[in-house]
């Protein structure tokens, strides 16, 4: 129960699904939260569920279209608790309708998509990192997507941000390794969030078949690896990419079919 007893974390996009999992999480194990969303009513409420199981958060808007919003959700944690010893990475979304294959994706959406999934993490990281080396250290933890690990129909421009923030997680392990600072990257495949519902039947099938674990992911599947990762346990953990995907990472695409005969 106290394996983040007074850290400081902090966890963008919490208000729902893996950042709601993960800050409620890092709370139980004695961490202090600060819950950034732009849906601030929903990052309370996580704040507010903290609260109540007797620890201790706050709820921060976070538009991470704007830099200014993510230098004030850093300053304001600062400003609360002293220090900052964790920050989790966790804003990303894309519109499918708007970015798909790369002859039919709509190209005026290309520089939301980058800042909200690459930029906005590149520039959090950059809030943080002298914090922590202030303070001898941190942890840095970023969540990619199966999308950029894997070759997918779509969609190209978020696959292309998260597969650079892989690149980008390396880069902070290697130059800042000698600070104190860990940074590692989490690729969650298919992952039952709120989102699920609007996904279409037969592509959650086609997932189905070709995942070797017999179940769909959790939120809390994420969350406890956020847990570990923001932990003194992993301690020589960094540059690191975990794939939490139920196996479809590294299931030969044959094997599916192959099982039936």
């Amino acid at each position: 129960m106290n394996r983040l007893k007074q850290k400081v974390c902090i966890v963008t996009g919490g208000a729902l699904g893996i950042g709601r999992s993960a800050a409620l999480l890092m709370a139980a194990e004695g961490a202090k939260v600060a819950v950034a969303d732009i849906d601030l009513a929903g990052a309370e409420a996580v704040a507010a569920t903290i609260r109540q199981a007797g620890g201790d958060a706050i709820a921060l808007p976070l538009d991470a279209l704007q830099e200014e919003s993510i230098a004030a959700m850093v300053k304001a944690t600062q400003a609360a608790y002293g220090r900052i010893d964790v920050l989790h990475n966790n804003v990303g979304f894309t519109d499918g309708r708007r970015d798909n294959t790369v002859l039919g994706m709509d190209w005026d959406y290309w520089d939301t998509v980058i800042q909200l999934n690459l930029k906005s993490t590149v520039f959090a990281a950059r809030c943080v990192l002298p914090l922590m080396i202030e303070n001898g250290g941190g942890s840095i933890i970023n969540t990619a997507s199966m999308a950029a690990v894997q070759g997918m129909t779509q969609p190209t421009m978020y696959a292309t941000a998260k597969s650079g923030l892989m690149a980008f997680s390396r880069s902070v392990a290697v130059q800042y390794g000698a600070k104190g600072i860990r940074c590692n990257t989490i690729a969650p495949g298919m992952i039952m969030t709120t989102r699920a519902p609007n996904w279409p039947k037969p592509m959650l099938e086609v997932f189905r078949k070709h995942t070797p674990v017999p179940r769909f992911g959790l939120p809390e599947d994420i969350g406890h690896l956020v847990v570990y990762l923001a932990s003194d346990e992993s301690g020589y953990v960094t540059g690191q990419l975990f794939q939490v995907d139920g196996g479809v990472g590294i299931m030969n695409p044959t094997t599916a079919d192959l099982l039936t005969l």
